[in-house]
């Protein structure tokens, strides 16, 4: 009888696992949007944040990474998904 006290004391008063992971993932779903504000752009993935690509065969000669317009970063996926706009 007690173990059957116990255990409803416990049920009522503490939050259940999944509570727990729901809260946790919202937490870390905030910090991720919030990150994406902070910092939407990332280095270009084709340059990987050089924006100059020097030629083959005149190697002093070079070029804006056709990626990046030669800024050496892009938008993050997260914030061109939400549509952030730095």
């Amino acid at each position: 009888m007690t173990e059957f006290l116990l255990s409803a004391a416990e049920e009522q008063s503490g939050a259940s696992g999944t509570t727990i992971l729901v809260i946790i993932g919202a937490v870390a779903l905030f910090l991720y949007i919030g990150s994406l504000y902070l910092h939407p752009f990332t280095r270009c993935g084709r340059c990987k944040g050089t924006p100059r690509q020097y030629g083959a065969l005149a190697t002093k000669s070079w070029r804006h990474c056709g990626a990046c317009n030669g800024s050496g970063r892009e938008i993050r996926l997260g914030a061109r998904i939400l549509g952030i706009d730095p």
